[in-house]
């Protein structure tokens, strides 16, 4: 090989390891961006997901504080009906009594102590005006009372809570709705039987019990319900604490 042939070989393979260092140098190159474009992704994917997570949760968070404030109101509304129920009844069962006593020996003398009073006819008339005012709240309360049962049971037909937990509050949704259509129901048998001027103080006071009960019937379904959703916002709760 003479020099010049030498000097050509030599600058080809130079020309071939400067071309193979920059090929190489490209696809590291393409590699590297490739990879950091797949984290990024990732990144904005895992991003996405946990805010997606925490609106979720912030959203049934905000379900369950209302709803729990909503069967606060309706506990309220069912003191309150009770209490013009007792009022009403009262009313309508007041009657004479006799005071039942029973001697008893007191030193030397002997002394009567009541025990008991004894009805000794029938209830007396009902005070028109009482009863005006009584049936004058009762409507409102009676009202204020199934619009916010009617509220929160929709609301919580699309709650969105665990299959597990809805399963459980389904049936409790269906007694509650079936004692509030009763209360109603009563409600307008009880206002066409206190219009006056005379009243019938049985059916009154038959109609009030069954009131009594239909209210003490959707006490003993608000409360369960209550600690279904109590307990669903501290697993939530507790959930999210795990998380961070």
């Amino acid at each position: 090989m003479n020099k010049k042939d030498y000097i050509k070989n030599g600058s080809v393979g130079f020309v071939f390891l400067i071309v193979s260092f920059f090929v190489a140098t490209s696809y590291a190159a393409a590699d590297t961006t490739a990879t950091n474009t797949t984290n990024q992704t990732s990144t904005q994917t895992t991003t996405q997901a946990t805010t997606q997570t925490a609106q979720t949760f912030k959203l049934v968070a905000t379900k369950i504080e209302i709803s729990l404030d909503q069967l606060k109101d309706v506990g309220s509304d069912l003191k309150h009906v009770l209490s013009i129920c007792g009022h009403l009844y009262d009313e309508v069962t007041n009657c004479p009594v006799n005071v039942i006593t029973e001697p008893e020996m007191i030193n030397t003398t002997i002394i009567n102590i009541p025990v008991g009073l004894q009805p000794i006819g029938p209830p007396r008339p009902p005070r028109k005006a009482r009863v005006d005012l009584m049936m004058s709240e009762m409507r409102p309360v009676i009202t204020m009372l199934i619009q916010n049962g009617d509220e929160f049971l929709k609301d919580n037909q699309v709650a969105g809570y665990p299959k597990q937990m809805q399963d459980k509050l389904d049936p409790l949704i269906k007694k509650w709705t079936m004692y509030a259509d009763d209360v109603y129901a009563r409600l307008l048998e009880l206002e066409k039987l206190t219009t006056g001027p005379s009243y019938d103080n049985y059916a009154i006071a038959n109609n009030i019990k069954l009131i009594q009960r239909d209210v003490g019937q959707i006490d003993e379904v608000r409360r369960p319900i209550y600690k279904l959703i109590q307990e669903e916002g501290k697993r939530l709760m507790a959930q999210q604490n795990d998380r961070q």
